[in-house]
């Protein structure tokens, strides 16, 4: 059995990340979670090959404002596993403070038959105990 990394991307929010009020567009969130989940996949191939994947689904909430002065981390792990599709959570973090969660699924993929394939036998959920309550 692998149990499935857990990750943290430091985020470097740029000046085109804002809107006219001077926080972080909605828009670039979703910007923020590929960057972390490609962090989390690369970590996880280190123990175990994944295969190609596609997002099926978004699910997220904007707790607090992110601004371009900000420290800005995003933690990534995987909450459930299932033959298919795999649950991924995000917290972005904002000088300490949890900004936003989100949700995904994400669905293995074969790029030459264009559907969907079994994930790996054997993944686990990440390990609670590395998941952190915020950033220190």
């Amino acid at each position: 059995m692998i149990s499935l990394p857990y990750t943290r991307t430091c985020i470097q929010v740029r000046f085109s990340d804002l809107d006219f009020l001077g926080h972080v567009s909605n828009s670039v969130y979703a910007q923020y979670f590929d960057l972390a989940r490609i962090d989390f996949f690369r970590e996880l191939d280190k123990v175990s090959k994944a295969p190609h994947n596609v997002v099926a689904s978004v699910k997220m909430d904007m707790l607090r404002e992110i601004r371009f002065d900000h420290e800005v981390v995003v933690d990534t792990w995987c909450s459930h596993v299932g033959n298919k599709s795999m649950t991924i959570e995000h917290h972005i973090y904002a000088n300490g403070e949890c900004a936003t969660t989100s949700s995904s699924v994400i669905v293995g993929f074969d790029r030459e038959t264009r559907s969907a394939i079994a994930l790996p036998s054997g993944w686990q959920v990440t390990d609670p105990s590395l998941i952190p309550a915020k950033p220190a």
